[in-house]
């Protein structure tokens, strides 16, 4: 029979205690985790929404009830509920004075992410300069009025942003207007914001040289003329279309006016001028030959349409990602 010491029993005690207080502890983090996924979430968007220093607007704050109201929404917010979010905001009542900045900041952050950049505007511009987020609010509502097509409302509120001149924020608003001007097509106020890119700050450095490639290309574009296209196609079926760009419509459109054109030749060599065979093909293809001209200058003018529409595309693309990098 072997025996053991009462040393080594209180050892091998010691060492299952142990084991048993790792597993409750798995467990309990396991079940912890499980329950708090939720608020880790809110904590995810806190981080989104808040830069580090931004958590100073809650830590000194004095009112645990507002800073508890503002963790659920965020917790909303997390969870992707923004019409509820929006409700929990509004209905909170009486904030103090300490909690003006925060509620309309989260107010235009949830328009935000509703895509609702017109209303976002307006509440993330009413952040003051006291509050740690103004540089953020202000940016990214002069990028929503420029998004939503205000482009001198938000070349105002650019113009208004304190920046110390040398600092990040300084060199963002040279970006951001810089982007303004080229969504106006104005190139001179272009040419004197792109004079401060630096290429100092990496969240910003490749879209300052895209921008300057906007500028060369939207300089280097020909204008095309409806007019053009139009009498271009009066002389040759379809060529207006080609000239617009649409080439596989412009033959499409040459082929059709030619075989009607050809189709009233034969009734015209067969029967005569006045027989009603040639008369309707003749009306028929008049009418393809001046639809087709109206068409070509209808085609230029989408043609111009897109060419712009892809071109302010890109430009608000490349003020959109410097803002999420810096702020985000």
């Amino acid at each position: 029979m072997v025996t053991h010491s009462p040393q080594y029993c209180r050892m091998q005690l010691t060492a299952k205690n142990v084991v048993i207080l790792c597993v409750i502890f798995l467990l309990f983090g396991f079940s912890n985790f499980r329950g708090n996924a939720a608020g880790s979430t809110s904590s995810c968007i806190f981080d989104t929404v808040w830069h580090k220093k931004e958590w100073q607007l809650f830590n000194d704050a004095d009112d645990q009830k507002m800073r508890k109201e503002i963790d659920f929404i965020l917790y909303m917010m997390g969870r992707g509920d923004l019409q509820e979010s929006l409700f929990l905001i509004r209905s909170i009542r009486e904030p103090g004075i300490e909690w003006q900045d925060s509620l309309h900041f989260l107010t235009g952050w949830v328009h935000y992410l509703r895509k609702d950049l017109q209303a976002s505007a307006g509440y993330l511009l009413r952040v003051s300069p006291e509050s740690p987020v103004y540089h953020k609010s202000a940016f990214f509502g002069a990028y929503n009025l420029a998004h939503t097509g205000n482009t001198s409302g938000a070349a105002a509120v650019l113009s208004s942003v304190e920046a110390e001149f040398g600092t990040m924020p300084y060199a963002m608003r040279h970006l951001q207007m810089s982007g303004v001007a080229l969504l106006d097509r104005n190139f001179e106020l272009f040419a004197q914001h792109s004079g401060g890119f630096s290429g100092h700050y990496h969240v910003m450095a490749a879209e300052e040289r895209r921008m300057l490639q906007h500028y060369e290309r939207l300089r280097n574009i020909p204008g095309k003329s409806p007019f053009v296209g139009g009498m271009l196609s009066a002389a040759i079926p379809g060529l207006g279309k080609i000239y617009a760009g649409k080439t596989g419509e412009g033959i499409v459109g040459f082929l059709y006016v030619a075989a009607l054109g050809l189709t009233s030749y034969d009734f015209y060599r067969g029967s005569g001028a006045g027989h009603p065979l040639f008369i309707l093909s003749a009306t028929v293809t008049g009418i393809f030959y001046f639809g087709n001209i109206m068409g070509s200058a209808a085609a230029v003018r989408r043609s111009n349409n897109e060419l712009k529409h892809e071109m302010d595309q890109r430009i608000l693309f490349d003020m959109h990602i410097p803002l999420r990098n810096a702020f985000n």
